[in-house]
């Protein structure tokens, strides 16, 4: 294979092969590249939004916790009025015993609910965090990672533009009439 359109043509080949493996190989950094970015804003998003959702679960129990603050003082300000005003009418006995313990009834089913939708509403940031990950995840999931070009699959094709130019000798040398 000494023919010299031969050995050009196996060079370019060879050339255009190796410049092609290396644009994969900057192809395939570039997309990892985007890929790890990506993720980082996705992660970073999700702790952002996860640390804001965990602000509002505190906030939430700090108003459950002040209502029923104002509830058990609602209820002692609603017994020490039925109590004086009972003293000053001469008013006593079992009634005024029942007036009393419904304020602290009242007061105890109005902490129960506070409690029971303060739960409610925590269990549903909860959910709402889960759901921020998996968002984070499909996030990062919709940009695909790049794998490296072979470096073998590049010396299959530069062997296969060697073979095409043996080829080409051989038709050449053919055609020409030399055998």
């Amino acid at each position: 294979m000494c023919d010299p359109l031969s050995m050009i043509g196996f060079a370019i080949g060879a050339a255009q092969q190796a410049f092609s493996y290396q644009g994969q190989v900057q192809a395939a950094n570039e997309q990892n590249r985007m890929y790890r970015e990506n993720a980082a804003r996705a992660n970073q998003n999700a702790r952002d939004q996860m640390f804001q959702t965990q602000q509002r679960m505190l906030q939430e129990q700090e108003k459950a916790g002040a209502e029923k603050a104002d509830n058990l003082r609602d209820a002692r300000e609603a017994k020490a009025t039925a109590t004086a005003a009972a003293g000053e009418a001469g008013v006593s006995g079992l009634s005024v015993d029942a007036l009393l313990a419904e304020f602290d009834g009242r007061a105890a089913t109005a902490n129960d609910r506070v409690d029971q939708n303060t739960e409610w509403t925590l269990n549903q940031l909860n959910n709402e965090m889960k759901g921020i990950r998996s968002n984070a995840e499909d996030r990062i999931n919709s940009v695909q990672r790049a794998a490296k070009p072979s470096f073998f699959d590049a010396g299959l094709r530069i062997a296969g533009a060697g073979l095409d130019s043996y080829n080409d000798y051989k038709v050449r040398q053919r055609t020409t009439g030399r055998v």
